[in-house]
């Protein structure tokens, strides 16, 4: 198993009511983790298109790095990693 912090901005923390904990799941890659992230809360609509493509202002970093540019799903995720899911709200200024 893989633990990492998660955190959730906007939207996501809308959803979820979690702005961070602490999250275990089987596998080393963004999309094993999104993959039990999916089946826990309702966010892969927020986070995923149809195609597996990231939506349109959503944003994932880990460790402070945007995922798109560490290889989007198949980017390493590692014990002790910090990754933060993010959509502004709606009518955020």
């Amino acid at each position: 198993m893989t633990r990492v912090t998660l955190k959730f901005t906007g939207e996501m923390w809308a959803r979820t009511r979690i702005y961070e904990t602490k999250f275990e799941f089987p596998g080393a890659t963004l999309a094993d983790l999104f993959q039990e992230l999916f089946a826990q809360f309702n966010l892969r609509d927020l986070v995923l298109d149809d195609n597996d493509q990231f939506v349109f202002r959503s944003g994932v970093l880990v460790n402070g790095r945007s995922a798109k540019y560490l290889g989007g799903l198949a980017a390493p995720i590692q014990d002790g990693d910090e990754v933060i899911v993010m959509r502004p709200s709606i009518g955020a200024m």
